[in-house]
């Protein structure tokens, strides 16, 4: 379909960050719920975590991951495009960039978590990011070289592409708010997905007491709060303009936001 439409390489990036800004929206929500569990029974909750140690959902934890980096990495190329419109012009090298960087991140990482999946609950990988292990970074290194020279023909084609900014009221806020957030975002959220699916075994060590642990921290427990607040204003917002762009009608318009707002603010109360 890509080489019978010939779709701009920046509307392709557009329906990514839509698919990825979804489905990492869904997750969190999902993932707040499940971790509310630890209130009502840590038995409860270790059970649910043992379920995430399914090699299907494993998959699914790379598949997160990579939907995050891209989303914050897009993310960034887009705010670029917005504060410093004078740059429209290089959106095409910015957009090939995103992909080299995303490859280059990914692989190594997805690799890592594979690992872990192989290698079971309790059992920490011995792969390790250093320069000496090819095993990690030559996928990486080939990816990134293959986006370059698919791409390296049209990277010196400057195209004009028109950033979109509202003019005042709450569009205008939400606008500074989803992208004030994404910053912050990309520290909070990637560095949880290091820190939680990484590092030291990935969810294999995670259980009710590694929780409650890390809720006794004040600093873990401020990181936590910040990171909730941020991504489930951030994903309701964008969800908000998800919904706006498909429900014309005043109604069903009213109806789709009021469940979504009810959703996102039930479940910042669970967490």
């Amino acid at each position: 379909m890509f080489w019978r439409y010939r779709g701009d390489p920046s509307m392709w990036a557009w329906i990514l960050h839509r698919i990825t800004g979804i489905g990492i929206f869904i997750f969190l929500l999902v993932h707040v719920v499940d971790t509310s569990l630890i209130l009502w029974s840590k038995e409860l909750y270790d059970a649910m975590v043992k379920l995430y140690h399914h090699p299907v959902f494993k998959l699914g934890e790379i598949l997160l991951f990579g939907a995050v980096l891209f989303h914050g990495l897009n993310g960034i190329r887009v705010m670029i495009l917005d504060f410093a419109p004078q740059t429209t012009v290089y959106q095409r090298q910015m957009l090939a960039g995103v992909a080299v960087a995303f490859f280059l991140i990914f692989i190594p990482s997805a690799i890592v978590m594979f690992g872990q999946m192989l290698q079971g609950s309790g059992k920490h990988l011995g792969f390790d990011f250093g320069p000496q292990n090819w095993r990690i970074w030559l996928p990486a290194l080939l990816a990134a070289v293959s986006i370059l020279a698919v791409y390296a023909p049209i990277l010196n084609a400057p195209r004009v592409q028109v950033s979109f900014k509202p003019e005042g009221g709450l569009e205008l806020y939400g606008w500074l708010f989803i992208r004030i957030s994404g910053i912050l975002l990309i520290f909070l959220a990637v560095g949880h997905l290091v820190i939680m699916h990484l590092i030291d075994g990935g969810v294999n060590r995670v259980n009710s007491d590694f929780v409650a642990q890390r809720f006794a921290n004040p600093l873990w427990r401020t990181y936590d709060f910040l990171l909730l607040a941020l991504a489930v204003g951030h994903g309701t917002w964008g969800m908000r303009t998800v919904l706006l762009d498909y429900f014309q009608r005043p109604i069903p318009r009213l109806f789709v936001l009021w469940v979504l707002y009810v959703v996102a603010g039930t479940v910042t109360i669970l967490g």
